[in-house]
């Protein structure tokens, strides 16, 4: 059993929203038709759901072992079945009429769908997680900079994947990478978006919040404003804005670039969600969200 998933990048969490049955993953048809704004309605004879999206009918019965999309009989995983008022479908059977991928995240227990984003397909993003190697970064208590880093990025990189974009990384878990090494992996990638993960650190635990910096571009503006605005819808923290800096990958890049730092890991809030994993994942989403809607917003500029 899980109580979240996630479809399109938005969050919906509640016990049993999903459960395992024989190594199939089952999920409400209710919540993720309506999150799609698909048509549901019930036939009486033959008893029968049926839902329609874009044109397309699939129609389902209660403890069958197909379905019928259009006028094809599709064999499931596991048969449909009702569980206190919803409609458990395999997630197969979703991903194939709604044309969706999923991933299930262990670690978080969400199940996530996406479908291919047109305006994200093939594009080219960089996520440059900060610091690695020998450079860890800054240490606070069990928090280390560098693991937190790599930790967001990898997430997002799921979520980007399975919109259809194409992502590159500066460094891989463990490596040590220069400033120089980064900036070389951006200008071969010729990159679309350069998105570079860091966290924060100050003297004073009071100190807490998300900034967001751009450098000399006003699509790089447009990109840290819409990535920020997405990490606070996600994550409760303060807002302590966007800004301009001239950071070396910044400075560097050829592409919309930004620098993120997510929280401060001495801030006495902020380390407290930067240790949990969920909002970590959280996080992802809210940059993955900025990074679609910028892309979308300035396709034409792309």
């Amino acid at each position: 059993m899980c109580g979240r998933i996630v479809v399109n990048g938005r969050v919906w969490e509640g016990a049993g929203l999903c459960r395992w049955v024989d190594e199939v993953l089952m999920l409400p048809l209710q919540a993720v038709a309506e999150r799609l704004g698909a048509r549901r309605r019930w036939i009486a004879y033959p008893r029968h759901l049926e839902v329609e999206k874009d044109g397309k009918v699939m129609a389902l019965e209660i403890g069958a072992a197909n379905a019928r999309l259009q006028s094809e009989e599709i064999p499931l995983d596991f048969p449909v079945y009702l569980d206190q008022g919803l409609i458990m479908v395999p997630v197969s059977l979703l991903g194939r009429f709604f044309g969706l991928s999923w991933t299930y995240v262990k670690d978080v227990d969400a199940a996530i769908l996406s479908r291919a984003e047109p305006a994200l397909a093939d594009k080219r993003v960089v996520l440059d997680p900060g610091h690695g190697g020998d450079d860890p970064g800054v240490i606070s208590g069990c928090l280390v900079e560098s693991e937190l880093t790599w930790d967001v990025a990898h997430r997002l990189s799921g979520l980007l994947i399975l919109a259809g974009a194409v992502v590159t990384s500066t460094r891989e878990e463990h490596e040590t990478a220069s400033p120089f090494q980064r900036v070389m992996v951006v200008e071969k990638a010729k990159p679309d978006v350069v998105i570079s993960i860091h966290m924060n650190s100050f003297l004073c635990p009071a100190h807490n919040g998300l900034e967001t910096y751009w450098y000399n571009s006003w699509p790089a503006r447009h990109l840290a404003e819409y990535v920020h605005r997405g990490i606070l819808e996600e994550i409760d923290m303060p807002d302590r804005g966007v800004r301009e800096s001239a950071f070396c990958i910044l400075r560097h890049s050829p592409a919309a670039s930004i620098l993120i730092k997510l929280g401060f890991v001495t801030g006495d809030s902020d380390r407290v969600i930067l240790k949990d994993k969920w909002m970590r994942e959280r996080a992802a989403l809210g940059i993955f969200r900025g990074i679609r809607d910028f892309v979308e917003a300035f396709a034409g500029a792309m």
